[in-house]
C-alpha cells in the first residue's frame, strides 16, 4: 500500500521450511491493522504533604524523558507551586531515560546558565553542556529533593548530576544504573536502524 496513511498494511512473507533451499518456501500475503503510539505525558503530580512548620510538599513522578517532559515538568510545577507548595520531590525511580537534551532542558527549569554535563565524543573532545537563560521556575532557594534507585539511567542521571554537582538538589535512594553514555540511531536504507555509542558524559 503506497498510502502513508492507510488504516491497514499488507506486505509479502517468504516462509521457508527446514528442508527448503534458500529462496523456496512459500509465499502468502499478511493484512495487518496499523497501530499509532502515542507519546504519554511522562509526569503526576500531586501535594503529599502539608507540615506544622508550614513546609508543603509537591511530589512528581517522572517516568521517562520523552518530547513533552520540559512543559508537562513545567506545568507541574507551576500548578504545585500555586496551591502552595514550597518543597520538591522528583521521583525518576525506575525511570530509564530518554533524550539527553531534555535532561539539559528540565536542568533549566531550576537553574539559570549553570553547567549541566560535559561530553566526550570519541576523539576526546569534549563539550559543555549548560542550562538555559531565562526559564527557571523554581528559584534556588526552594527544596527540591531528587528521588533515585538502580533503575534511573541515562537522562535521569544527567539530570540527577547535574542538579546534585551544581548544589541545586539533593539526591535520595539507592546508587542509579551508571549508564554514562550517550547513543544515536541511524536510519539506513533498507528501513532498518543502527544504534552506536557517539560520546559519553562526564
Amino acid at each position: 500500500n503506497t498510502n502513508a496513511n492507510a488504516g491497514k498494511i499488507t506486505f509479502t512473507v517468504l516462509t521457508e521450511g527446514p528442508d527448503d533451499i534458500k529462496g523456496e518456501g512459500y509465499i502468502r500475503d499478511v493484512t495487518m491493522k496499523r497501530q499509532t503510539m502515542q507519546v504519554k505525558d511522562p509526569i503526576t503530580y500531586k501535594i503529599t504533604e502539608r507540615r506544622q512548620d508550614g513546609t508543603i510538599v509537591g511530589y512528581i513522578r517522572i517516568t521517562e524523558f520523552n518530547s513533552l517532559i520540559e512543559p508537562k515538568l513545567k506545568n507541574a510545577l507551576l500548578e504545585l507551586r500555586n496551591a502552595g507548595a514550597n518543597a520538591y520531590v522528583l521521583d525518576m525511580r525506575s525511570n530509564p531515560g530518554g533524550a539527553f537534551q531534555s535532561a539539559v532542558e528540565v536542568a533549566s527549569l531550576f537553574m539559570e546558565d549553570r553547567l549541566a554535563t560535559s561530553v566526550v565524543d570519541s576523539n576526546d573532545v569534549e563539550m559543555p553542556f549548560r542550562t538555559a537563560r531565562g526559564k527557571v521556575v523554581l528559584g534556588p532557594d526552594v527544596p527540591l529533593v531528587l528521588w533515585i534507585d538502580g533503575g534511573s539511567a541515562s537522562a535521569t542521571e544527567v539530570l540527577a548530576g547535574a542538579l546534585h554537582d551544581q548544589c541545586r538538589a539533593t539526591i535520595m535512594g539507592t546508587n542509579s544504573f551508571g549508564k554514562g553514555l550517550i547513543q544515536a540511531v541511524y536510519g539506513l536504507r533498507n528501513g532498518s536502524g543502527l544504534g552506536l555509542t557517539v560520546a559519553k558524559y562526564v
